[in-house]
């Protein structure tokens, strides 16, 4: 049964990219973690179209269903010449978001709209160059979640993935980008809505709990009224069998940028 006390939630002070950043978020719900760093890691100056980019930007963003901020936050801890839109339903949610831009020293840098993502304000439609999420991605079928906020942050409040892409298609910039992190078993349904949206040239990255194993998330990236083929990368392996992160998973999480690269273009991905 679902739960929700009548008390103030309660707040923990936290870090990530080896407290290079700080956070407050809630105790209890989403709570940031390896997918949220990942995700920040594959955003890039270079996705910009030509003519636009900057050495210390990622451009004009959009990170939508921010949470407490984490893949802005690593973002502009990276890019700090950039300009981030975060919005995020959850109003505790969005309000922490704005604190943890300030105590990051990013408050001219990121704005937060407390809001739903598929209905976002007019202004925003073709505004942005790059769109970024970490949406609900669990089947609604899944065995539910014990609080409102957890709920809403793992299954949505009646969002669909098709909705999601929807959504950051309407908000990008012609030739814009669009970078996600979902998980595996849902790919088939994020790269059919890139087809019917008109998105191409997608990018698919898997992340593997362990050597041998199946994918349990991947990046997918993809550009807005560009028509390219998809393109499969070999991914990364987070952890070893016997416990412990591998090497390369463990530069990602202390703040190095994920590379990928599309083997026809060689736009890169970081």
């Amino acid at each position: 049964m679902m739960t929700d006390s009548t008390d103030p939630p309660a707040i923990t002070d936290d870090s990530f990219l080896d407290g290079q950043i700080a956070i407050h978020q809630p105790l209890d719900g989403y709570r940031v973690g390896t997918d949220a760093v990942m995700l920040g890691a594959a955003i890039s100056a270079s996705n910009l179209r030509a003519g636009n980019s900057s050495g210390n930007s990622a451009g004009r963003c959009l990170d939508m269903g921010a949470g407490v901020g984490a893949v802005s936050l690593s973002v502009l801890h990276r890019y700090q010449d950039s300009q981030i839109t975060l919005i995020e339903k959850d109003s505790l949610c969005a309000k922490l978001a704005e604190d943890n831009l300030a105590q990051n020293g990013h408050a001219e840098n990121g704005r937060v709209i407390s809001g739903d993502v598929q209905n976002m304000p007019v202004i925003l439609k073709a505004s942005f160059d790059q769109v970024f999420s970490n949406p609900p991605f669990h089947h609604p079928h899944d065995k539910p979640a014990t609080s409102r906020r957890r709920t809403l942050a793992h299954y949505g409040d009646g969002s669909t993935l098709d909705g999601w892409v929807s959504s950051a298609l309407w908000a990008l910039k012609p030739k814009g980008r669009l970078s996600m992190i979902i998980r595996a078993d849902r790919t088939d349904e994020m790269l059919a809505a890139l087809r019917i949206y008109g998105a191409g040239e997608a990018l698919v990255f898997p992340l593997y709990s362990t050597h041998g194993s199946p994918a349990t998330r991947v990046i997918i990236t993809a550009r807005k009224q560009v028509k390219g083929a998809m393109a499969l990368l070999s991914g990364l392996v987070l952890h070893h069998a016997g416990g412990g992160q591998t090497e390369e998973a463990r530069k990602i999480m202390t703040g190095a940028p994920l590379m990928l690269t599309h083997p026809a273009t060689r736009h890169l991905t970081r």
